[in-house]
């Protein structure tokens, strides 16, 4: 017998009374409800309702029996309505901002992929090296580079953050490459500008990160082009490891080690780049499903190029 659906036609036959409204309700014959009822009463050893020709009516038992499975019922209900919501096509806007570079190699991508699966959606991204306010709903999801977490929010790191001086092999073939930072001067040098200003580049030099006066070739805020002149042999550039690392592994790029210590943006602090997310907004099913797919395709993404 299946019990839940017995008891399902008892808790609506001892609302209507009638069989016939009880299997119009469920859109089954009324020897069905009938049928099911009968099972239930023999497997319980009791009568749950009087019949007569003219009327329907519970028992005294079948009245207590509705009392202590009602709430059940209704529990189950719930449950079955939250998890057909949960299997509907999840629709909306989704508002994420990314930081340019990144966006380029790494979230437009998956995003490409995501609207092809769940055409639903819809997608507002804001490519931005300005840092957008989460709490004050100026986007729902931000992918950046940091070492201070903001407050009351869930960050999954994604990759490391950190720089790396590359030049094409044919620039250090036909030019050589500096040994130290001093020699940074004598070679050809492209920066990148962020809405705070240049990129300056910093050296360590017993223990102690300094500044190092540079005049540039070529600056810019876009990463594509400055990433592209290194390429083609022109000069050199202080890059992060997830913007070059496919252009190593095809051995486009070489990496640069200096005898006299390490280079780096932002001194000695480690930057990671996160997928940042309130929780609340994690409840919303748009917002789970974008930060579940996003976490993973950039994660395998990272795998290939790396």
């Amino acid at each position: 017998m299946d019990q839940l659906r017995a008891l399902r036609y008892f808790s609506k036959l001892a609302e209507t009374l009638s069989f016939s409204e009880t299997a119009d309700y469920f859109r089954v014959p009324s020897s069905s409800v009938s049928r099911r009822i009968k099972d239930l009463e023999e497997t319980l050893g009791v009568e749950l309702f009087l019949r007569t020709t003219r009327s329907v009516s519970l028992t005294d038992l079948g009245i207590l029996y509705l009392a202590e499975i009602k709430t059940a019922l209704q529990t189950i209900e719930i449950a079955d309505e939250m998890c057909k919501a949960q299997s509907v096509s999840p629709s909306g806007t989704v508002r994420i901002t990314a930081m340019p570079g990144y966006a380029e190699l790494y979230v437009l991508p998956a995003i490409d992929r995501m609207r092809a699966l769940y055409p639903d959606l819809e997608f507002d991204l804001n490519v931005t090296d300005q840092m957008l306010n989460l709490s004050n709903n100026d986007a729902d999801i931000a992918i950046r580079a940091t070492s201070n977490l903001p407050d009351q929010v869930v960050a999954r790191q994604l990759s490391k953050h950190n720089f790396i001086l590359v030049a094409a092999p044919d620039f250090i073939n036909q030019n050589g490459s500096p040994q130290t930072s001093d020699d940074l001067n004598k070679f050809p040098v492209f920066m990148y500008r962020t809405h705070h200003g240049v990129l300056n580049w910093q050296a360590q030099k017993n223990q102690i990160w300094k500044n190092i006066e540079l005049t540039p070739k070529y600056v810019t805020n876009h990463g594509p082009s400055l990433l592209e002149s290194v390429v083609e042999g022109r000069g050199i550039a202080l890059l992060p490891s997830w913007g070059v690392a496919k252009e190593i592994a095809a051995g486009e790029l070489q990496k640069i080690a200096l005898q006299d210590g390490r280079l780096s943006t932002n001194g000695d602090v480690e930057m990671s780049i996160y997928l940042l997310y309130h929780p609340p907004k994690f409840q919303l099913k748009k917002i789970k499903l974008t930060v579940d797919f996003l976490y993973r395709e950039l994660n395998l993404l990272h795998e290939i190029t790396e």
